[in-house]
């Protein structure tokens, strides 16, 4: 591992501290629950109190008195975190005028994100980078064998013809003997596919071929999983993440892979073009021209987060009324709950940070793979959008999973920068 990360002052910062025998298991538990726990905790409640004990309470009691001991939080560290910090704030401030809101669900929600947060940053300021990318790898190896157990026993167990949609036609009590929890298409496909594009990002990185080949394996099963799902999200997420990686990597294997999966689209849609559209826009123009005339009432402050339904009201050609439970996009999701001043501070706790990883010559581009899964799950969050700031949940990891690893590794990319420096004096 890297000894020396920093200096500053003269002062060398070094990963240090926490024994690697105690700190190794539990970061590897930590993130195999984190990504997996959705697709077997049946309740939310349950899975934000191992969220809170896995996460949170080691991260915030533990990791954060020990980085301000070693004197890791330093003012570039608190720079970098600024944008975060300020969204953050702002997004718990804005209960203040919320109507009804859940006070104690949103203070959670907040402490959540920084305590994700503070856990990448300490990998990656501690110099244990590859540690963090073995274990999210160890991880999304873990959410693959649970999806190909979902797959196998819908479409082996009980028979299904593969042309059913995953969960339909076989009843939740069946599929529970078996420990298959039914998991809503929309969810599933907010979870697993920027999971499929984070391990897609890792296979990119120089690696072990043996895990690489185990890596290529489980890619296939979460593609297998998303196409089983038959959301036209998640279709759209694997060209997505193609396209992603040939803007990150720009390299002819990526252009290939892009111009494969543009090629498999167009053959799926002449082969069954019913399935792209038969369902149309799935009424996601009326709800978005809907949500962005709610937004106009609170334009600059917004209405307030509540961590409670936005229902969105869309008027059908009858005259009658169809409610939707938020606006379908998340970048007007933030707005209405937080106004121009949190889309803002929003749109910069991530936007700038992923320009630079991807086009500024900075230490961060060596570190590019959640590049790939941040851009997928800004694409599957502008049509499935859900909360501006709530608990852990299935889009965190189609934005706060990939954000907080770019906002941490921006930073540590910072004292990199600084660290170079210091040694060329």
């Amino acid at each position: 591992m890297n000894e020396t990360l920093s200096v500053r002052g003269g002062k060398v910062l070094g990963s240090g501290g926490v024994r690697g025998w105690a700190l190794q298991p539990w970061f590897f538990l930590s993130m195999l629950c984190l990504f997996s726990m959705l697709l077997w905790q049946r309740s939310t409640g349950a899975g934000y109190n191992i969220y809170d004990l896995l996460i949170s309470v080691p991260s915030l009691c533990v990791l954060f008195p020990l980085m301000l001991y070693r004197g890791w939080i330093t003012r570039e560290v608190l720079l970098g975190s600024l944008p975060l910090l300020l969204f953050v704030l702002y997004a718990v401030f804005s209960t203040l005028w919320a109507e009804s809101p859940d006070i104690s669900k949103t203070l959670r929600a907040a402490l959540q994100v920084l305590a994700l947060y503070l856990v990448f940053l300490y990998f990656r300021v501690s110099g244990r980078s590859s540690l963090l990318k073995n274990a999210l790898f160890v991880a999304c190896i873990g959410v693959a064998l649970l999806c190909l157990w979902h797959l196998v026993v819908m479409y082996v167990v009980y028979g299904a013809p593969w042309g059913v949609t995953l969960y339909h036609g076989v009843s939740q009590e069946s599929l529970g003997q078996y420990g298959v929890k039914p998991i809503n298409a929309m969810h599933a496909t907010m979870m697993v596919a920027p999971q499929a594009a984070l391990l897609l990002g890792l296979l990119a990185e120089p690696g072990n071929r043996a895990y690489r080949f185990i890596g290529v394996v489980a890619l296939v099963v979460l593609c297998l999983f998303l196409v089983a799902l038959e959301r036209r999200t998640g279709q759209l997420a694997i060209i997505v993440a193609f396209l992603g990686g040939a803007l990150v990597y720009r390299n002819q294997v990526w252009y290939w892979l892009l111009a494969l999966g543009l090629f498999a689209g167009i053959i799926a849609y002449w082969i069954a073009p019913e399935f792209f559209l038969s369902r149309g826009l799935s009424w996601r123009p009326a709800i978005w021209i809907s949500a962005l005339q709610s937004i106009l009432d609170a334009p600059v402050l917004g209405h307030g987060v509540t961590n409670a339904p936005a229902p969105v009201e869309v008027k059908t050609v009858g005259g009658g009324v169809q409610w939707f439970d938020h606006p379908h996009n998340m970048f007007l999701s933030v707005a209405y709950f937080t106004g121009a001043i949190g889309l803002l501070l929003w749109c910069l706790v991530w936007v700038p940070v992923v320009i630079k990883a991807v086009f500024a010559d900075s230490p961060i581009k060596s570190e590019r793979y959640m590049v790939v899964a941040m851009v997928v799950g800004a694409t599957v969050l502008m049509f499935d959008g859900g909360n501006a700031l709530a608990p852990f949940h299935f889009d965190w990891f189609a934005f706060w999973v990939p954000a907080m690893l770019l906002v941490a590794n921006n930073v540590a990319g910072g004292i990199d920068a600084e660290t170079a420096r210091a040694t060329q004096r």
